[in-house]
């Protein structure tokens, strides 16, 4: 996450259903996290200053008739590298059911790399209580699903109900060692994000495909995240929910099993915050104060005029300090306050233009199935007219548009005119994004265009990339003009120029490396927007187009 556009690192919101001693809980869970930080948990309302650093802020709404409605406890750490601010709310309601959350904002200040995680007391919220997610109960362990508890599995995946992914994983037909350890180790930084889910044995695998359909089933050994809304009917719904097979969670040198926490907690951190807790507010700690010196002010009215003079002059001071302190800490505060809006309004503006750019690219999309479409029709109407009525019919339907990196590393001996010689983990990196399947399709494309220039220049086509997606040449793949760069500027190459170094045959270069400036967009918007950088060999030595770089954003000018 790009801290310096969003503060937010990291949120979870749990819905507790029975909870009736939801504030004293989470007092008792902060306290333990919070002494075990500093020593102290201090509760009654204000500031405390923990450490010269440290400041936690103690606040709670109240309902007519007295009773608690509302708590926040925030602790500010200001640090040398950043600003940490973790704030613990929790809400209760007349149905003795209550929302809790725990989010942390980091505000850096400088450039040095920050690697925020999530607050370890999230751990204790879901272990001590009891959270679930409509028919889902959150837990920090998988819980085991045998062949009779299928239905209730697949209720839990399309229960309307659900806003938070389910990780469902199989065990492995043989024990493996490895796939056990990491399950062990992945599933606990899912809780709170996810609920977890084992098929125990290949009776229960059998029996979930039979229930879900092939399109969502789980194999042994794997592990699929099922994002909300899942429509068994609907083949074109399975690749949404992402999986890991038992290969990749298996294999000692693949980390992506380390994907499966990161996925789910940067769905809960990303998630809307029900009403009830967006709408909250606290009292004015202003206001509080001021109410209890009229208090002390009344007990005295009778007292001796000098003594009653000299209480209230120190009842004066400890006010006129205490004004101090609320003013330095709302200060604080506002001054946050105004780096968070400035974020969400970079973060508003980016995703208007983004909606702006993917409206004009499902345009041309469109523009471009309708036209394959009045092609294919005018194909099947001479093969009609020359009599050939059966080869008007496709038996067997060609493939779409890759869904996943992964996948579209299966395809590329498709194209002849690519030579493919980058890093495949970069590439699969990007499977773990929301925007996963937009640029897997994308890159596909692109790798389609490099193909079809290839192609043109075997059949004698003299001009470059660039000038072959400006040609109209019947069954060209083109690659939009305004996603092309044929060149990186001389500041990026003079101070990242080594990351533009990719991996060539040795029959092109003899060190095996050469550099690669011409790159395609597959996204403009964001820290990651992919690259995919590649050089021209079509007249040398592989006859091809050398593709040596698919992944996020390399550094230049604006990224650093």
């Amino acid at each position: 996450m790009d801290l310096n556009s969003n503060p937010l690192a990291h949120r979870t919101t749990l819905t507790v259903p029975h909870a009736e001693n939801v504030f004293q809980d989470v007092r008792r869970i902060s306290a333990q996290w919070l002494t075990k930080k500093f020593g102290s948990a201090p509760f009654t309302s204000g500031h405390h200053h923990l450490d010269e650093v440290s400041v936690l802020t103690n606040q709670a709404a109240y309902l007519a008739d007295g009773a608690e409605h509302a708590i926040r406890l925030q602790l500010r750490e200001d640090k040398p590298d950043a600003t940490w601010r973790t704030a613990i709310t929790a809400v209760a309601f007349e149905d003795d059911s209550a929302l809790v959350s725990v989010g942390l904002e980091v505000f850096p200040n400088g450039n040095a790399p920050l690697s925020p995680g999530r607050p370890g007391l999230v751990r204790d919220m879901v272990r001590d209580l009891k959270p679930t997610d409509g028919l889902a109960p959150l837990t920090l362990d998988t819980l085991s699903v045998g062949a009779q508890g299928v239905e209730a599995l697949v209720d839990v995946l399309c229960d309307p109900a659900r806003r938070m992914p389910v990780i469902v994983a199989a065990r492995p037909v043989r024990p493996d060692p490895v796939w056990s350890d990491r399950m062990r180790r992945a599933m606990p930084q899912c809780a709170g994000a996810a609920s977890l889910y084992l098929l125990e044995d290949t009776d229960a695998v059998d029996a979930f495909r039979d229930s879900i359909g092939e399109y969502h089933r789980v194999a042994p050994g794997a592990a699929r995240t099922f994002l909300t809304d899942v429509d068994p009917a609907w083949p074109q719904d399975g690749p949404r929910h992402r999986f890991l097979t038992m290969a990749r969670m298996s294999d000692p040198a693949d980390g992506a099993w380390f994907g499966l926490a990161r996925t789910v907690q940067r769905i809960s951190t990303e998630a809307a915050l029900p009403e009830a807790l967006r709408s909250l507010s606290f009292p004015d700690a202003g206001q509080h104060h001021r109410v209890e010196r009229q208090a002390a002010l009344a007990v005295v009215r009778h007292s001796d005029e000098l003594e009653t003079m000299r209480n209230d002059v120190a009842e004066l001071k400890a006010l006129l300090a205490q004004a101090d302190e609320d003013l330095k800490e709302a200060g604080r505060t506002a001054e946050l306050s105004v780096r968070t809006v400035a974020s969400l309004e970079e973060q508003l503006h980016s995703a208007v233009e983004r909606a702006d750019g993917d409206m004009e690219e499902a345009v041309r999309a469109l523009d471009d199935v309708e036209r394959a479409r009045a092609e294919a029709g005018v194909l099947r109407g001479r093969l009609r007219d020359a009599g050939r009525f059966e080869d008007t019919v496709v038996v067997e339907q060609p493939q779409g548009v890759p869904d996943s990196f992964e996948d579209l590393w299966e395809r590329l001996d498709a194209l002849d005119g690519v030579l493919v010689t980058a890093d495949k983990s970069k590439a699969l990196e990007l499977d773990e994004t929301d925007r996963a399947r937009v640029w897997a399709a994308k890159a596909w494309n692109a790798l389609r265009a490099l193909d079809s220039y290839s192609q043109a220049a075997k059949e004698g086509f003299n001009g470059g990339f660039y000038q072959h997606c400006t040609s109209d040449r019947s069954g060209a793949v083109n690659w939009p003009l305004k996603q092309l760069a044929m060149t990186e500027s001389d500041t990026t190459m003079n101070m990242w120029g080594s990351e533009r170094i990719f991996p060539v045959p040795r029959e092109v270069d003899s060190s095996e490396r050469m550099e690669m400036q011409a790159h395609l967009k597959l996204d403009s918007k964001g820290s990651t927007s992919p690259r995919v950088y590649f050089m021209d060999d079509t007249k040398g030595a592989t006859g091809q187009v050398i593709v040596g770089y698919v992944g996020p954003h390399l550094t230049n000018t604006k990224t650093n």
